[in-house]
């Protein structure tokens, strides 16, 4: 599992974590780098299946922070900076 101890913020980093979980275990990482939500839904309306294999598998983890629609958009929008530009870049450009 990936550190996020570099994250202040105890619930930010409880949803990011969860959300990085899921997308690796279902092994969406190279999906997630090239998903671009029609820009009328976001992340939070869009129906793609992916985007539900994913909310899902989050509820079903025993880290699950309880999303709300907003916090879920928000962890997805994190979780595609880091698919496309790696963890390093993630650190330096948030934390």
């Amino acid at each position: 599992m990936t550190n996020f101890n570099f994250i202040p913020d105890s619930s930010t980093r409880c949803m990011i974590c969860n959300g990085h979980e899921a997308v690796s275990q279902l092994e969406l990482w190279d999906w997630m780098e090239k998903f671009n939500p029609p820009s009328s839904e976001g992340f939070m309306w869009t129906s793609h299946p992916n985007i539900y294999k994913i909310k899902n598998k989050m509820l079903s983890l025993s880290n699950n922070p309880g999303h709300s629609g907003a916090s879920f958009a928000i962890t997805i929008h994190h979780l595609k900076f880091i698919a496309k530009h790696g963890m390093q870049k993630y650190r330096e450009t948030f934390y």
